[in-house]
């Protein structure tokens, strides 16, 4: 939550190929909008660097998932999103290539790009965020030496443009359906942050890697634009695929439920129980890693690494 060269690639189709340093770089701001952090289950001759490579890609679902799952109308800029829990989306490699891409519907403005930066000390990075200070148990087979990333609170806005979204459509031989009058110039309002990643073991001898985030849970914000007009417009374009609405659609609470994308046949996902809240598990099906991510208190947390499902959780729940 980084091969993004421009403030709207961000929440564009980042390239799959970064290393791992990138990948854990990127997992700050994907915390900071509710993502997460995929790793490795039980395999210590591997890195962490596999499931990262697919992370700035769940990142970028993860923005246009909450803007399809949005609820609510508003006559001004009004939050009608908060993520206060999250279920697992299976996406395809085909999801992956086109659902980044919000340009196609219109035009992304930040009022300062997310920049995840080293700081020295978990104290150093609580005194810049304001952000309670976060330890855990670490696990033998990782190494105790930390490594510390503050990111500060971002927003962004999004305004729809009809002309955008038919050209973008033409460009690969597809008619976009037309949008609604309401819509068209109406305006979404993103903020997340600030965050704070800790990052245990280098990963050089023993491959051996553990993340624990925190971040003020990310909201969303409409103008004015009506639920039925903003699902119902984008479920509706041909870069989303039938089954992937279907599953929009069906998650129960859109007001507050984040979709977290899960790539098929690479991960599987169930509800857990993290310090007595409703967490989403997530383990990678290649062997590589698990991780947990949950809201309590207004704040997202994310423990992830090379960890088999039961250490995973007992380091989340060991969480301080």
């Amino acid at each position: 939550m980084n091969n993004i060269d421009s403030n709207e690639k961000l929440l564009a189709m980042p390239p799959i190929a970064v290393d791992t340093e990138a990948g854990l770089t990127r997992f700050a701001a994907t915390v900071e909008r509710g993502g997460v952090v995929p790793a490795r289950v039980a395999a210590p001759a591997f890195r962490f660097a596999a499931p990262a490579k697919w992370l700035a890609a769940a990142a970028a679902v993860v923005i246009v998932a909450t803007t399809l799952a949005m609820t609510g109308v508003a006559d001004s800029i009004l939050q009608i999103f908060e993520a206060k829990q999250f279920a697992a989306v299976t996406v395809t490699p085909v999801d992956l290539q086109t659902l980044g891409e919000l340009s196609q519907f219109g035009t992304l403005t930040w009022s300062a790009p997310p920049q995840p930066h080293a700081v020295t000390s978990l104290g150093a990075a609580t005194a810049e965020t304001g952000l309670p200070a976060i330890s855990v148990t670490v696990p033998a087979s990782i190494g105790a030496s930390a490594k510390y990333q503050a990111l500060a609170r971002t927003s962004a806005t999004f305004v729809f443009d009809e002309s955008l979204a038919r050209a973008s459509a033409a460009a690969i031989g597809r008619t976009a359906p037309p949008m609604p009058a309401k819509l068209d110039g109406s305006t979404l309002a993103f903020t997340g942050g600030p965050a704070i990643v800790v990052m245990y073991g280098s990963g050089e001898q023993t491959g051996n890697t553990l993340v624990v985030g925190v971040a003020k849970a990310p909201t969303v914000g409409s103008d004015g634009a009506s639920v039925s007009e903003i699902q119902a417009y984008l479920l509706s374009q041909p870069s989303v695929t039938p089954a992937l609405a279907a599953q929009i659609r069906a998650i129960g609470d859109p007001a507050t439920t984040l979709p977290i994308p899960i790539p098929v046949g690479q991960a599987a996902a169930k509800n857990v129980s993290v310090h007595g809240v409703t967490g989403l598990f997530i383990g990678d099906s290649t062997g590589l890693g698990s991780a947990v991510i949950w809201q309590q208190n207004g704040l997202v947390y994310i423990v992830g690494g090379t960890l088999t499902e039961a250490e995973v959780l007992a380091v989340a729940n060991s969480l301080k």
